[in-house]
């Protein structure tokens, strides 16, 4: 998936999101975790990825943020399972302090 390809199926309007953010979301597309084959499947199309993790054509870049944080901490809640509540919390907090920062500096 190209960037311009995911901001016309996922931004509204002619936003735009920074090189650095689209990375990060290409790296959970192109995926080939067990969390991902589980959950989105290996195959799964652009269309069914963006419906899946952001909801369509209904987002601004701070959204975007939010919601690719949001699937990362799914991945790493799904990955930890079974450890302690504390340390699912604070990579929690790492991750989404990643993907703030990301936004702040990358857009």
């Amino acid at each position: 998936m190209m960037k311009h390809e995911f901001e016309a199926l996922a931004l509204r309007g002619s936003a735009e999101i920074g090189p650095m953010m689209y990375d990060a979301i290409e790296r959970f597309y192109m995926s080939d975790s067990d969390y991902h084959a589980q959950f989105g499947g290996r195959d799964e199309s652009k269309q069914d990825f963006i419906t899946r993790v952001f909801g369509g054509k209904v987002n601004t870049p701070k959204s975007i943020a939010r919601k690719i944080a949001d699937e990362s901490n799914r991945e790493n809640r799904w990955c930890l399972r079974g450890n302690a509540a504390a340390d699912v919390d604070h990579h929690e907090t790492l991750i989404r302090e990643h993907y703030g920062v990301m936004l702040k500096y990358a857009m």
